[in-house]
C-alpha cells in the first residue's frame, strides 16, 4: 500500500473515530449526516456503518450485526442538473442501462419511476449471485439538481422481505445537501 493511500485511510479512520456524525432520531434509527453535510439519512441504531473514499464522492455502507443485509449510499456530480419533472421513464431506463453495465449478472432487472417522500426517483429491483445465496437488490436513484445519490438495498433473497421496510425509511429518510441546509441540525444522541 502506498504511502499516500495509507495516509489517507488513516485519516478517514480518524474522522470516523472522533467526529459524530451519526444521532439519535426515531426509536430504533440513528441519523447519519455525511461529514462535508452533502446528505444524511437515518439507520437501524445496531447496524454498523463505514465511511469508504471512492472517487472523490461520499460512500457510506450500513451493515446488518448478522450481515445479511446492507444499505450503501453513493453521490455522484452529474454534468447537467435535473428537474423533479425531468425524472420520467427515460431516466429509469438510463439508471437500469447503467446497473446492468456494472452489475452484468443482474437478472430480473425491473425498473419503475415513482414518487416517494415527495421525491422523483428511479426504483430498480433486481437479483445477484452471493456468496452461497442470491441477494436480492433494491436501488432508489434519487436525482437533485446536479448531485445523482442512489440508495442500493440489499439482502440475502431469504431474507429481504425481512428487511424491506428497513429499506424503504432508510430511502425514505434521505436528504440531500439542499434539504440539510434547511433543516435545523440535530440534537447529539446521549453518551453510552
Amino acid at each position: 500500500m502506498s504511502h499516500w493511500r495509507r495516509l489517507v485511510v488513516a485519516a478517514l479512520a480518524a474522522l470516523c473515530l472522533f467526529s459524530e456524525p451519526a444521532f439519535a432520531l426515531k426509536e430504533g434509527f440513528l441519523l447519519f449526516t455525511d461529514p462535508g453535510r452533502r446528505f444524511s439519512i437515518e439507520f437501524p441504531k445496531d447496524w454498523r456503518w463505514t465511511i469508504v473514499a471512492g472517487s472523490g464522492e461520499a460512500l457510506v455502507t450500513f451493515v446488518h450485526p448478522k450481515s445479511e443485509a446492507a444499505i450503501v449510499v453513493e453521490r455522484f456530480r452529474m454534468k447537467q442538473a435535473l428537474a423533479q419533472n425531468e425524472v420520467t421513464d427515460l431516466f429509469g431506463q438510463i439508471e437500469s442501462d447503467v446497473l446492468k453495465e456494472n452489475q452484468p449478472k443482474a437478472s430480473d432487472v425491473a425498473a419503475k419511476v415513482l414518487t416517494q417522500a415527495g421525491k422523483r426517483l428511479a426504483l430498480i429491483d433486481y437479483t445477484r449471485p452471493g456468496l452461497g445465496e442470491r441477494e436480492r437488490v433494491r436501488q432508489y436513484s434519487f436525482p437533485v439538481r446536479q448531485d445523482l445519490y442512489r440508495v442500493t438495498c440489499m439482502a440475502l433473497a431469504s431474507q429481504f422481505t425481512k428487511h424491506e421496510a428497513t429499506f424503504q425509511s432508510a430511502a425514505e429518510s434521505l436528504k440531500s445537501a439542499g434539504e440539510l441546509d434547511k433543516a435545523p441540525a440535530p440534537a447529539p444522541a446521549p453518551s453510552r
